[in-house]
């Protein structure tokens, strides 16, 4: 074996690349030197308690019901278990807790969640994930049925101790969506004494149409008090949210990274602390159902350093115009991010009856014309692109750094087609370093063999590797194809919607890539910011701390 084999940095190194679990199961098997570093790798992160560390445990009994067989611990811990426990929890630094508590149907034993009681009974907390630097605890509870006091009483007790046990000093990164009956006994103004450590922290669940009974305001002032003394937050996103909580988020120094949800209704917008309030926040990302009150925060809040934003409103509820008041938040942007470089506004006004602007959204765009170095720009409403090919033109020209451009109409199934392949064209010729777009275009006449240009130049972008059309009408002739070919070389995947996808389907079969026709998925036209991967898992669907921007 090569001696950089037998350094066990470099082992670490190399199986932090290994996503395959029975990659890394067979390396732990493969010599002794490979065993621990392999077995950390492998443990590191563990999405359920259940069935990974039960059904290594003596005491564990197997349990059938209406949805399967699963291990469940039904009496308590012998002294073997609680050895194999602390042996295996050492290992992990992230952990999700994801609890459905139901009541028993029938003559079914309610055993699901009996592993709580037991591993809740530990009274020595170095015997539970010790290491832990990571923790996720969702709860769900009964849905569509009664609850039982008894039973909840005695689940939700378990559930407190086992999350007291559970944060440290050693957490860097807390998410918990539990309950609103849970929250009281949490004592949540505790949590910069138990966990001084936080960085990254995400509080609630969305409900994006308000229809579970809000938080009280005694729990709302216990997360304000906690998020004021988390003197290392960079990371929060926060379903539940107050003017209160905003101002206690708004005076956290290290803050860099912001996703929350705005509810209609928010009350009175209080008087600013100051004029540097959010001093160190780059990533701006809001959920709401009122335009009025994103614009309303937006006036409030002091943005001089964000670089991104990302704003999803479907279907408002209190906009008397829309559109216009769109425009508005996108003017506030302008003026506030001078250092933009990402922009993302995914809006659906539902049955809007308001008239289309001419050439919209060129109104919308148009005041980040002086913002050379914007890399992400993506407009998806619900009304229609009015832009014609000299209008994309000149937009574009100012944008020589665009990476992602996406500018599409959502929930409009046959939208009218005002651009053409010239302005597809011009957009690669412009910005040279795009690697994925959405645009609607007519590619219904191309002359044969025709050679893609502009203003006299030869124009071939090797960078673009996705292209979405949506509902683009496309002629059945080859010259889409090879024009296709010669303007983007690297094309992988086109991504359609609607009736022309047999026809861009035979388009891209005559590409000298065969890139792949999509039938159009919407993850495909979403940016990626710049969250941090430093143990809050800001991409991993394991954790349900993914952007929504990522998981339509």
């Amino acid at each position: 074996m090569h001696h950089c084999l037998r350094t066990d940095e470099i082992l670490r190194e190399i199986f932090q690349c290994i996503e395959s679990r029975p990659t890394l199961c067979a390396l732990a098997k493969t010599c002794r030197m490979f065993y621990d570093p392999a077995m950390d790798q492998i443990w590191e992160t563990l999405t359920a308690i259940e069935p990974a560390v039960l059904e290594r445990l003596s005491s564990a009994t197997s349990v059938t019901n209406s949805t399967g067989s699963y291990p469940a611990l039904l009496h308590p811990l012998s002294g073997d278990d609680r050895d194999t426990i602390q042996r295996l929890s050492s290992r992990v630094r992230r952990l999700h807790i994801n609890l459905r508590i139901i009541l028993p149907r029938f003559d079914e034993t309610d055993v699901s969640p009996q592993w709580v009681y037991q591993l809740a009974s530990l009274k020595d907390s170095s015997l539970l994930f010790p290491n832990l630097h990571v923790l996720s605890l969702e709860v769900e509870s009964y849905p569509n049925q009664n609850p039982s006091r008894d039973v909840d009483t005695r689940i939700f007790q378990a559930i407190i101790r086992l999350f007291h046990l559970l944060v440290g000093p050693h957490l860097s990164a807390l998410r918990f969506e539990v309950p609103n009956s849970i929250y009281p006994h949490l004592n949540i103004s505790s949590i910069p004494l138990l966990c001084p450590n936080i960085r990254t922290l995400s509080l609630g669940e969305l409900d994006l149409y308000c229809e579970k009974p809000p938080i009280s305001d005694e729990i709302m002032c216990g997360f304000c008090e906690a998020v004021s003394q988390l003197r290392h937050l960079e990371t929060v996103r926060s379903y539940l949210t107050s003017w209160d909580l905003l101002s206690s988020l708004a005076e956290a120094k290290g803050l860099r990274k912001l996703w929350m949800f705005l509810p209609p209704k928010l009350g009175p917008v209080p008087t600013r602390p100051h004029d540097n309030t959010f001093p160190q926040l780059r990533t701006l990302d809001i959920c709401t159902r009122s335009l009025t009150l994103c614009l309303e925060f937006l006036r409030w809040a002091s943005l001089k350093e964000v670089t991104g934003i990302y704003i999803y409103c479907p279907r408002p509820t209190d906009d008397g115009d829309p559109l216009k008041t769109l425009v508005d938040v996108s003017s506030r942007i302008s003026l506030q991010c001078k250092k933009l470089e990402f922009l993302w506004i995914f809006f659906n006004p539902g049955a809007d009856h308001h008239e289309t602007p001419t050439a919209w959204p060129l109104r919308m765009l148009k005041p980040y014309q002086d913002f050379h170095q914007l890399r992400v720009i993506a407009l998806q409403t619900g009304h229609s692109v009015e832009l014609v090919d000299h209008d994309l033109e000149g937009m574009v020209a100012a944008w020589p750094h665009l990476e992602i451009f996406h500018l599409f109409p959502d929930g409009i199934m046959d939208p009218p087609v005002r651009l053409t392949l010239r302005a597809v064209t011009a957009l690669l010729y412009h910005c040279p370093k795009l690697k994925r777009f959405t645009l609607l275009f007519d590619a219904t006449r191309v002359r044969r063999r025709s050679l893609p240009s502009f203003r006299g130049d030869l124009v071939q972008n090797t960078s673009v590797e996705y292209m979405g059309v949506y509902t683009s009408p496309v002629s059945r002739c080859v010259n889409v194809g090879r024009y296709l070919s010669k303007l983007m070389p690297c094309l992988e995947l086109v991504g359609v919607f609607g009736t022309f996808f047999p026809r861009w389907s035979r388009v891209c079969a005559r590409h000298q890539r065969k890139p792949k026709p999509w039938f159009y998925e919407y993850e495909k036209t979403y940016p990626v910011f710049d969250y941090d991967n430093d143990g809050d898992a800001g991409h991993g669907t394991e954790w349900l701390w993914t952007c929504r921007r990522n998981v339509m």
